[in-house]
Order: structure tokens, then C-alpha cells, then sequence
């Protein structure tokens, strides 16, 4: 249920809203919740910049190439799909729709291209160095963290000791991230912290779960790690 109001006074933790165009079923179901949790949406008025438009049907594009749809049935498609997983379903415009979502969609757009192997030609590496879930993404699909290039290489940030086994080593909590050959040579020669303030580019902790999906290290390395605590 969505129901529309002004706040009219904030004390501390406690807003007061009054609302507008209330029916009697809608005031019946919140006079039976009252004291329930309820999350409260404000609407700041920023809407979806140039930059963000440009970057959503630039995707959309890439997409249509690939599949063969027209323009405008990818973007309805695309619309559909990202609604269906939204907590709040509702429609939208890329003409005049919130930065939020407009940027949420951009992120939508990035994850179908990486999980269905299409190609982008769009420039959108920095909304997904913005974003842990897209760095994951890169990281699964063994795409580089800098050019976009598939094949890339899993590289650690934290040098493993010299002439030990990694897939002996527990990983978990370590960091990593995708580079082609040439850039994992040019980190290790300028060092870490120099390589990720020249591109701009964040590592991905590493999980139990990333670990076995992307087969990194033998799995008795994580059980002995365990039952060792």
C-alpha cells in the first residue's frame, strides 16, 4: 500500500506526516498496524542526470545489437525485468525518473550484460567500480577491472608467501581483483596502492562462497582454517 503525505515536523527520531487523499480502507489498515515497521521513501526531487540517460540507452543499444530486438522492445523488456525484482514495483521514464532509480537500472542494465556474456561499448566502469555487486560480477566473469577485457587473470592483493601452494592457502578475507596479464605485471612492478589510485579501482573481499564458486583454493584449506578457530 502507498499512500502520499507531507512531513510537517521532525523531533529527534519521530516524524510526524500528515497525509493527503486518504480512503477509509487505507486509514481502516493503518489504524490495524499501528506500532509495525514501516520503511519511510523520501523523495529528494534530484531527477535522472544527462550523464545517467545517455549511459541507460547507450546500454540498451548494446543490448539491442546483440539480440536483435528493436530498440524500443529492449527497453520495454529491460523496464519489465528491472520492475519484476524491485520491492516496490512502478513504472518509469528515463526522461524523468529519480537519480536513484536511474542508477539502480544502469546497474540492472551492467549485471544482464555480464551474466549473459554481451558485450558493451558503453563507458560505464565507473558506476561499476561505485558498486561491490558489479565488482563481484567482474570478478565471477573474470573480466579486468580496468579495460573490460574477458580472460583476465584473479589476482591477489595480499602476496601469497613465495613457493607456497594458494590452493593450500585459506583465502577467505583476502582481497582480489580481475587484470589482464600485462596490468598484473605493471601492479606488481608500481605496487598496490600506486596501481589502484592510477586506475581508480577497488578490490572484492573475498567469501567462503566467492572462494568455491570461482574454485580458488582446495577445500580442505577453508575446512582446516575452520575447525583450527
Amino acid at each position: 500500500m502507498e499512500i502520499n503525505g507531507y512531513i510537517t515536523r521532525i523531533r529527534g527520531d519521530t516524524v510526524q506526516i500528515k497525509l493527503k487523499d486518504i480512503c477509509d480502507s487505507q486509514q481502516y489498515i493503518l489504524n490495524e498496524n499501528i506500532g509495525s515497521e514501516v520503511n519511510l521513501l523520501v523523495d529528494d526531487g534530484r531527477t535522472i542526470t544527462n550523464d545517467q540517460r545517455k549511459k541507460a540507452w547507450a546500454m540498451l543499444h548494446d543490448i539491442s545489437d546483440f539480440t536483435g530486438y528493436s530498440i524500443l522492445e529492449t527497453e520495454e523488456l529491460m523496464k519489465v525485468r528491472f520492475i519484476c525484482i524491485e520491492s516496490r514495483p512502478k513504472w518509469f521514464s528515463l526522461s524523468d525518473c529519480s537519480i536513484d532509480v536511474a542508477k539502480d537500472f544502469i546497474e540492472f542494465l551492467i549485471k544482464f550484460c555480464l551474466d549473459q556474456d554481451i558485450p558493451f561499448t558503453t563507458k560505464v566502469f565507473d558506476e561499476i567500480q561505485q558498486s561491490y555487486g558489479l565488482r563481484v560480477q567482474l570478478l565471477k566473469h573474470r573480466i579486468c577491472f580496468v579495460t573490460g577485457k574477458p580472460g583476465a587473470d584473479v589476482d591477489h592483493v595480499e602476496t601469497i608467501g613465495s613457493g607456497r601452494n594458494r590452493r593450500h592457502v585459506n583465502q577467505v578475507g583476502m582481497y582480489a581483483w580481475t587484470l589482464t596479464r600485462e596490468l598484473h605485471e605493471e601492479r606488481h612492478k608500481i605496487g598496490v596502492k600506486s596501481f589502484a589510485k592510477k586506475y581508480q579501482i577497488k578490490p572484492v573481499k573475498l567469501t567462503r562462497e566467492l572462494i568455491e564458486e570461482l574454485n580458488l583454493s582446495d577445500k580442505g584449506a577453508i575446512e582446516d582454517e575452520v575447525s583450527n578457530k
